[in-house]
């Protein structure tokens, strides 16, 4: 029992890493994982690293093809317009049901993690190109408080894989737009949701998501400065 629980946490800890590598862009989208390099880098069973690049795939971030076999997940203009759609559909829909279920515990959260949002560099000091990972945390957590009161689970695990997989597009967009007006974004928002109105809310909700795929379409610097077919592979 003990190697077993063992074995989960050196799982969980590999998971965690490679995730943490792929939104930060460490690991580039199409990007090989190769599970005897990642074994020797980790120092890991080889059922570890396969357990963890499994999961990965789970939450939309690797894929695993028989021929070439765990991968970074490729970007692609199409893919991106059906994930924001689908984010559109189902956080919404949870973010109705939050507003129209959620109390005073639920409001505090929110405004407590937007209040972290607003004193946290959403940039490296040293890298301004580079996304701070502790407003990426506080920024995940935000979006999940506002939501957080809808008693659907089953939705709650969704929109929670469709955000991991945007996360990746997302990371990709910010570089290229250091003047979005993120805290006003932010701000808006949550004060469509303590005022429950809900139909404010949703709009203003569903164009702060839509922003990033503008913002990667409409790019020069993508691809190697040249404009993106929807069936394209951005990367």
């Amino acid at each position: 029992m003990a190697r077993r629980n063992g074995s989960l946490t050196l799982t969980e800890s590999v998971f965690s890493q490679l995730r943490t590598d792929i939104l930060s862009g460490q690991l580039s989208p199409g990007s090989p994982l190769m599970p005897g390099e990642l074994r020797m880098h980790f120092s890991v069973s080889i059922a570890v690293i396969r357990e963890a690049l499994t999961r990965l795939s789970e939450q939309g971030l690797a894929k695993q093809s028989p021929n070439y076999g765990f991968t970074v997940m490729n970007l692609s203009a199409a893919e991106l317009k059906n994930i924001i759609e689908a984010r559109k559909i189902n956080e919404g829909a949870a973010l109705q049901q939050a507003i129209s279920k959620g109390d005073v515990v639920w409001e505090s959260n929110i405004v407590a993690l937007h209040h972290q949002l607003e004193q946290t560099p959403e940039y490296l000091i040293d890298d301004k190109g580079r996304v701070n990972d502790s407003w990426s945390t506080i920024h995940r957590q935000f979006h999940r408080a506002l939501i957080e009161a809808c008693d659907n689970s089953i939705l709650l695990d969704i929109c929670a894989r469709l955000w991991n997989i945007s996360e990746l597009y997302r990371y990709w967009s910010v570089p290229r737009d250091n003047n979005r007006p993120f805290i006003t974004e932010h701000k808006t928002l949550m004060q469509a949701v303590l005022a429950h109105d809900c139909e404010r809310a949703v709009a203003i909700y569903n164009a702060h998501i839509q922003l990033t795929v503008d913002i990667l379409l409409k790019s020069d610097e993508l691809n190697y400065n040249q404009k993106i077919p929807d069936n394209t592979i951005l990367l």
